[in-house]
Order: C-alpha cells, then sequence, then structure tokens
C-alpha cells in the first residue's frame, strides 16, 4: 500500500517543510478547540493547529501539524514551518525543539536533517520518538516551539487542548479502535495487513491501461502529475474488483471533474456514474467534487453552481463492493437552480429523485 507525499519518510518521521502537506480539498474537516481536523478520500488525515485569529504568536512557527495515513501501523509524522530565511541545504548551527508545560521533550539539530528529494521534505527518521513525543504533547496544556541558529531565534507557544481528542477522531475515523496501532488507548487487535482504501499521487501509482489516458497531453482528461498529488484522487480495494477515481483534467474555480476506472491488476477500463434524466436511469463520464465514504460503502458528487454552495446539482451512490462491473448503485439526487444565498451545503438542496426502495431521506449522513 503506498503513502502519500508527506508520509515517504522512513519510520516515525520528523518533517520539515515551508508550507501546508495536506490537501486543499478534505472530505472530513472537524475544528476541535485549537486544532482542525481534516481528511482526504484517502483517508489520510491531517491534524493542524488552527487558533482563533490573533491567538498564535509567531505563525511562522507556530503552524504544526501531525500527518497519519490510513495503512496498518502507519506512522505519525510532524511537520513544521521553517522560520524566515530557512536554507534547504540547512544551518548548521540552528536547532529546533518543542517543550511542553515548561518541560523540554524533543529537540533535533538541522545538521542531523536530511532532504527526502521525492518528497521534498527536509527529515530526519526518529523511530517511536513522535509517537512518544504526541502522547506527551496530548496530555499537556502548552507547548513552545523554538528554533535558534545562524537565523536568529524564533519561538511560539501553542494550546494543546483539542490534541487528544483529534487524535482519539482520527483513530475511530480511521477504523483504529481497539486495535495495536491506536494512537489514543491501543488495544489488543490485530491490524489488518493491509487497508482496502489509499491515495494515489503519483503517475506510477496507476496501472499503464489508466496512465496512457491520464498522461497523454492530448487527452480529454490529461491530468499533470503534479495536478494529480493535490486532486484528492484514492483507490478501493472491493471483494471482486478496484475502483480508482481520478481527475480529469485541470479544476475550475471551485469544481474538480472526476472519471472512475474499474478493473483489476493491470486491466482497467473507464467506468461511468449513474444518473436519473429526463429519459430514466443514464450514466454521466464525469461529476465533479468527489466525497468517499469507506464506512458506509457511499460516493457522492457535488456540482456547485458557486463557491457559496448554495446552488448546484448533487448525486449520491452506494457502492456494492462484489460486483464484478460498474459497483455504483444510483440512490439519489440533490438539486437547487436558485442562486440566492439561503440553504449552503448540498445536504440542504431540495431531494429531486429517490431510489424507490430507500426510506425517506432526512439527511445524507443516514
Amino acid at each position: 500500500m503506498r503513502t502519500p507525499s508527506f508520509m515517504r519518510l522512513t519510520a516515525l518521521a520528523l518533517i520539515f517543510s515551508a508550507g501546508f502537506f495536506g490537501r486543499a480539498d478534505a472530505f472530513e474537516y472537524r475544528q476541535i478547540d485549537d486544532w482542525a481536523v481534516s481528511c482526504n478520500n484517502g483517508y489520510g488525515c491531517t491534524i493542524s493547529f488552527n487558533p482563533p485569529a490573533g491567538q498564535s504568536g509567531r505563525a511562522d512557527i507556530a503552524a504544526i501539524q501531525w500527518h497519519r495515513t490510513i495503512d496498518s501501523n502507519a506512522p505519525l509524522t510532524l511537520s513544521l514551518p521553517s522560520p524566515p530565511g530557512f536554507a534547504e541545504k540547512g544551518d548548521a548551527k540552528g536547532e529546533f525543539s518543542i517543550s511542553v508545560d515548561g518541560a523540554d521533550v524533543f529537540s533535533v539539530r538541522v545538521s542531523q536533517i536530511v532532504r527526502n528529494n521525492a518528497s521534498g521534505t527536509l527529515g530526519v527518521s526518529q523511530p517511536g520518538e513522535m509517537i512518544r513525543l504526541f502522547r506527551r504533547m496530548a496530555d499537556g496544556k502548552q507547548a513552545t516551539v523554538s528554533y535558534s541558529g545562524g537565523l536568529g531565534e524564533f519561538s511560539a507557544s501553542i494550546m494543546l487542548t483539542g490534541l487528544l481528542d483529534s487524535a482519539r477522531f482520527i483513530d475511530v475515523y480511521q477504523g483504529r479502535e481497539g486495535r495495536s496501532d491506536a494512537i489514543v488507548a491501543p488495544g489488543n487487535i490485530t491490524p489488518p495487513e493491509k487497508a482496502n482504501v489509499w491515495s494515489i499521487d503519483l503517475y506510477e501509482e496507476l496501472p499503464q491501461s489508466i496512465l496512457r489516458n491520464l498522461s497523454d497531453e492530448n487527452s480529454f482528461c490529461y491530468t499533470d502529475e503534479a495536478h494529480l498529488e493535490q486532486a484528492d484522487a484514492f483507490g478501493f480495494k472491493g471483494k471482486s474488483t478496484t475502483i480508482i477515481v481520478l481527475p480529469c483534467g485541470a479544476s475550475g474555480a471551485y469544481n474538480q471533474p472526476y472519471q472512475i476506472y474499474v478493473g483489476r491488476d493491470q486491466d482497467f477500463h473507464r467506468s461511468e456514474f449513474p444518473n436519473f434524466g429526463t429519459d430514466g436511469i443514464t450514466v454521466l463520464d464525469t461529476v465533479y467534487n468527489v466525497n468517499f465514504d469507506l464506512k458506509n460503502m457511499k460516493l457522492s458528487s457535488t456540482y456547485l453552481g458557486r463557491g457559496l454552495g448554495d446552488c448546484g446539482l448533487a448525486h449520491y451512490w452506494r457502492i456494492d463492493p462484489e460486483a464484478s462491473g460498474n459497483p455504483l448503485v444510483l440512490t439519489h439526487e440533490r438539486a437547487k437552480n436558485a442562486c440566492d444565498g439561503n440553504d449552503a451545503g448540498a445536504e440542504n438542496w431540495p431531494l429531486i429523485w429517490q431510489a424507490k426502495d430507500l426510506p425517506v431521506l432526512k439527511t445524507d449522513s443516514q
């Protein structure tokens, strides 16, 4: 099973970056006190320090993030924004440190940090250290993140309220409750050998039967590798086939088009999205802004009439993991034509079609 770009350091790695390693699009988002949790369609999750405006002190050093993929026994990693003027080649006199409630709990010299060209990160391998650091921070009230060295001295204090609950949310969301690889309250359940969902960031992670379409500059769905990494593409392994959902070209202002492929091993073909039209059930080649729900085996898409999210068209499908062909079964659709500033969010739009064998839907979380 592959790992996203921010996880490509061996073992448990401390990662320093100039930017945010999560995705712009998040399928799941929670604000828990001063921390925000976002998870993508491949069930990779990020915990970000996200306090109310004006309360973070030096934002250039305070914006720390924790990352974990859904892979069994996946490492927990930490990223820090570099202070102003930090050079990727390193600063022999520099050192990063973290203290919790006044006690020093972690430090690493810049001379120990090695650049990982594949992920574009600066990191140092620390087996076991990151999980211990996280638990120490989760049990604390306040941490101070500091840098000192040739660039000067920078530090920021951050509140830790909500960090423990953020980790607990990720354990539940990634299905680790009671498992030995849980961050919070690890149990005795052995994790499965592999997770059946994963993010797709690189061309090399795709079979040639798909790649020849995606990477062809003359193709309608041509998507360069840089955009693939940002577009929240993912794969899911069912009992009979594997489903791969990929971007179809560049995104617009607030709509990213996607296509779906179904197959096994190296043999994949493009499939379709069931749709209700004037002539009954038809199919669409492309939909927009997809969200994958692993627990409930659902897929949805939302075409936004504008960024506010008060109008557009939304489709909802059930996924049949045992299907040997198209695994999607259309359950209902919602739509709103009037972009009037009301009813933001597709779950608030009128229900325009529903499969006859379903109970009346009140919300799309049921």
